[in-house]
């Protein structure tokens, strides 16, 4: 087969192989070139924005994946409440406000501005800066490390901030050191931060979960590290504090802090913190402007993320724990266990003739419970349909002496068949105190010890059935009965539940009292030593059931 000639027959002439020119092609290759100049001046301007701007910086420092040059796009979606935040943290660090208090709701983006981004723009901007950085554990707050030494060794940081770089071989995750002589510290709720010194100090959810802010052990320790370690750390009295959370509990940290019917709060620190409370759903002067039911994310690059169908069904699943969680209001509206529409009121006309007066008292004995909670003594009393009215109530931090007295005082006024409280309250702490006021006044009454189950809301639960039946009364006159009622709709994640045990206890007690007891042969066979303790309480129990008999089954 014959090759094609290359000599084209109408002209005679070679066929030109080479592709024609584009006319464009030099325009287009220009064009290139200046967008990639102009880039190139639109990074150095941003990253020279960003030295001063933390959201600018937060937005640089994630650029987006498809085009990382392209400093207009970010894959960090920022939405009102962030630039809130990120302004705030601008006045933290300029000096402005150097108490920050910021409650959030989770997943709202408070950890990645606050610990891991801002520590490295803060260390960016002065890199001979001490920063301390804690949380609720050891591991987590490593985790905060790694992140901010990662991003610190992001080209985009170095072009922001040249001449921040962290020293050889002084990169653990959690300690970062700069050539320059600066230190982060990473640290976990109780790790020791001894000759660590704190420019800034920042906290982020120094409790785990709801199991740690139920317990009052683990509430006082994160506190008492918060005071003695955390705060004896800082350079000097401006060293900024911010510490973020997701409230758990009425007695959290933020809450010692703020509360002023905290035992811990102090009115004059208090009134140095900035408090930022930005929650789900937004409610009256909302810090951002927001409508009431307004919520505070709902959409995330258009698509859907924490809307009101979202918040409504958490609330649904979580009645209790989502005013705290989501609102950042541990005072739940209602209850719980105890629901406010089962609270049943009484007038003092209303109050029945013919009831049996009973006992009861929970005690702050130990040494730790004893500096916050109040013992409390409660008198109630039966009527024929068994409903139970609370009549008088004695709720007070007093010292073991003065709440002896004031048992004497109750139960010479209302002589209740049988007092009620705790074992080891009474026989290990107060007993023989109280035996002695007996025995020198002259007044005996009957104290049955009660041993309760260890776990509270198992406890209550000799309570709880009585109250939603719309059994337990409550006089509408008595200073102490909203109290009350407050503590019993928060509980179990109330800060203190001295009222809601005291009352347990007529539930455990009646229970016991009306259940068949033993027979005359074995009750001889255990009866107490004469002139005993547990003698005069017999002796007692019976002349006063005696007396209750005579009277007509009621006091």
């Amino acid at each position: 087969m014959p090759r094609p000639t290359a000599i084209n027959p109408a002209t005679g002439k070679r066929y030109n192989f080479q592709p024609a020119e584009d006319p464009r092609a030099a325009e287009r290759a220009q064009r290139q070139a200046l967008q990639k100049q102009l880039r190139v001046v639109e990074s150095a301007r941003v990253a020279g924005e960003a030295r001063d701007r933390f959201m600018t910086f937060v937005k640089f420092t994630q650029p987006d994946h498809s085009d990382p040059g392209d400093v207009s796009r970010s894959a960090y979606d920022n939405q009102r409440h962030h630039d809130a935040i990120a302004r705030v943290l601008e006045e933290v660090e300029a000096g402005r406000m150097p108490f920050l208090i910021l409650t959030i709701p989770p997943r709202h983006g408070k950890s990645e501005l606050t610990s891991r981004r801002f520590p490295a723009w803060l260390a960016g901007r002065n890199p001979k800066r001490q920063i301390v950085v804690a949380a609720y554990n050891q591991e987590f707050a490593e985790d905060f490390g790694a992140e901010v030494r990662a991003i610190m060794a992001t080209q985009q940081y170095r072009q922001v901030f040249p001449e921040a770089k962290l020293r050889r071989g002084g990169s653990a995750k959690d300690r970062l050191q700069t050539a320059e002589g600066g230190l982060l510290v990473f640290v976990g709720r109780g790790g020791a931060l001894t000759g660590r010194g704190a420019d800034f100090l920042i906290i982020d959810d120094i409790l785990k979960d709801q199991e740690e802010a139920r317990s009052p052990t683990v509430r006082e320790q994160a506190w008492q590290w918060f005071v003695k370690v955390a705060m004896t750390r800082r350079m000097n009295e401006r060293a900024p504090v911010v510490i973020i959370m997701q409230r758990w509990h009425e007695d959290d940290l933020v809450g010692r802090l703020t509360d002023p019917t905290n035992p811990n709060f102090d009115a004059t620190l208090s009134q140095k913190f900035k408090i930022i409370n930005l929650p789900a759903i937004a409610e009256d002067d909302d810090p951002l402007g927001r409508k009431p039911g307004e919520p505070l994310w709902p959409l995330s690059q258009g698509q859907p993320k924490f809307g009101l169908e979202f918040l409504e069904q958490q609330r649904r699943l979580d009645p209790g724990g989502f005013p705290a969680l989501y609102q950042q209001q541990p005072t739940a509206a209602d209850g719980v266990l105890f629901k406010r529409e089962d609270v049943r009121w009484y007038r003092p006309h209303e109050l029945p003739a013919n009831l049996t007066i009973y006992a009861t008292s929970d005690h702050a004995v130990g040494t730790d419970r004893a500096k916050h909670d109040a013992s409390c003594l409660l008198i109630a009393g039966i009527d024929r349909a068994s409903n139970l009215y609370l009549i008088d109530c004695v709720w007070e931090r007093w010292a073991s002496d003065r709440i002896v007295e004031e048992m004497l005082r109750l139960a010479r006024q209302y002589q209740p068949v049988v007092w009620g409280a705790e074992r080891g309250h009474i026989s290990k702490a107060i007993g023989p105190f109280l035996r002695k006021r007996m025995e020198e006044t002259g007044h005996f009454f009957a104290v049955r010890e009660l041993t309760p189950a260890a776990n509270k809301e198992q406890r209550a639960q000799a309570i709880i059935g009585r109250f939603n039946q719309g059994r337990v009364f409550l006089p509408r006159e008595a200073p102490w009965a909203e109290r009350a009622v407050n503590e019993m709709l928060k509980f179990p994640n109330g800060r203190n539940d001295d009222f809601v045990d005291a009352l347990a206890y007529f539930g455990i007690m009646l229970q016991s009292l009306f259940t068949p007891g033993r027979g005359p042969e074995e009750r001889r066979a255990v009866a107490p030593r004469t002139g005993s303790f547990a003698w005069m309480k017999a002796q007692q129990r019976h002349d006063e059931r005696q007396a209750a008999l005579q009277a007509g089954g009621g006091y």
